[in-house]
């Protein structure tokens, strides 16, 4: 019988999203995740709003980034590993994280206290990684 590339390399997506939660509950310093957002070549694209007004620095901020970086680096790992199933599983996984990680942030962190001269609204961001950057060891 003969076998197929992802029967192979069989894991099991659930001790893999264990792995993952454990992982990004252990946060490093802000000037740490701050370091592995660039490492990783995470850039933000605004889609919606004035995004200037934000304080991308903001510890909230940076954690969400940062958790989002490590579920791309965690996908690209597995992503040939698992069946479509488990892709699935992995998929829904991560709509549960991004649902999380924007609740997280109702509250944005401004860069002033003054925000009378600020239109303030809905604020729609994209975050992408370089298709041509290499990943560091770490």
């Amino acid at each position: 019988m003969k076998t197929t590339k992802k029967e192979e390399k069989k894991v099991d997506v659930f001790l893999l999203l264990k792995d993952f939660q454990e992982l990004i509950k252990k946060k490093p310093s802000v000037k740490k995740m701050i370091e592995e957002i660039t490492m990783m070549g995470l850039k933000i694209k605004p889609i919606f709003g004035d995004i200037s007004v934000l304080n991308l620095s903001n510890k909230k901020i940076v954690e969400v980034f940062w958790s989002l970086g490590k579920f791309d680096d965690f996908f690209q790992a597995y992503y040939e590993k698992l069946s479509d199933n488990e892709l699935s599983i992995l998929l829904d996984y991560f709509d549960y994280l991004k649902n999380e990680l924007t609740v997280s942030l109702q509250k944005p962190i401004f860069k002033t206290e003054n925000l009378s001269n600020v239109k303030l609204g809905i604020f729609e961001i994209e975050v992408l990684r370089l298709k041509n950057h290499q990943k560091k060891p770490n």
